[in-house]
């Protein structure tokens, strides 16, 4: 069960840092990362699988398959090797996100709005879901398929790297990473994501606002 802090990273798509490339070395950036980029999705994005997301009049969202890892113990300063030994649970899930290019400002208005984080149900934590492959369909249709093999940090180094510097603690939830290649889902579409051994997320793309 989600009780804390829900975290997730940026920039963690191997195929996504090599694309961007040389752009880290021109401002804003000036030099590429060398922790983890983190952010926060607050409790008001948290919903359930099956939920309406609402994008107000936004013409479409980004709608990021990836799993999402229940910490079941404080993490702080551990070793990759023991890393996965926090963690008691996990999900698939679909971080939505309003499109934009950079990632240099805070965007809490484009990536933190209500529902805009649909969970599956939490099944228990085995290693071979760090290979697992995620697959996207919307409107039945398959439109993106990925897997945690991408990730420049792994699911052990992640939370290792995290632990170097904050405190993952009991309760919290982090989302693994972000394809950048993830779906765009227009009004009126609805976008499932599954995994194998773990129960689909689904989310239905709504116009408007909630009421």
């Amino acid at each position: 069960m989600v009780t804390g802090t829900v975290y997730g990273v940026v920039l963690n798509d191997r195929e996504e840092r090599n694309r961007l490339g040389g752009q880290f070395a021109e401002a804003p950036y000036k030099a590429p990362p060398v922790a983890p980029v983190v952010y926060i999705k607050p409790r008001g994005c948290v919903t359930g699988s099956g939920s309406e997301v609402f994008i107000g009049d936004e013409p479409e969202v980004e709608a990021a398959p990836t799993l999402a890892l229940l910490i079941g113990r404080d993490a702080a300063k551990v070793a990759a090797a023991r890393a996965l030994d926090h963690v008691a649970g996990i999900c698939a899930a679909i971080d939505v996100t309003v499109p934009h290019d950079s990632y240099y400002r805070p965007v809490v208005p484009l990536r933190c709005r209500d529902a805009f984080l649909p969970l599956g149900a939490v099944a228990a934590f085995t290693p071979a879901f760090a290979s697992a492959e995620i697959v996207t369909t919307v409107d039945g249709a398959v439109a993106h398929r990925w897997s945690p093999d991408r990730l420049v940090r792994d699911m052990a180094t992640l939370i290792a790297d995290l632990s170097s510097f904050m405190t993952l603690s009991a309760g919290d939830l982090l989302l693994v990473g972000l394809p950048h290649d993830a779906p765009r889902i227009r009004p009126g579409q609805t976008v499932t994501v599954e995994v194998a051994g773990l129960a689909p997320v689904t989310a239905h793309v709504r116009q408007g606002d909630a009421r």
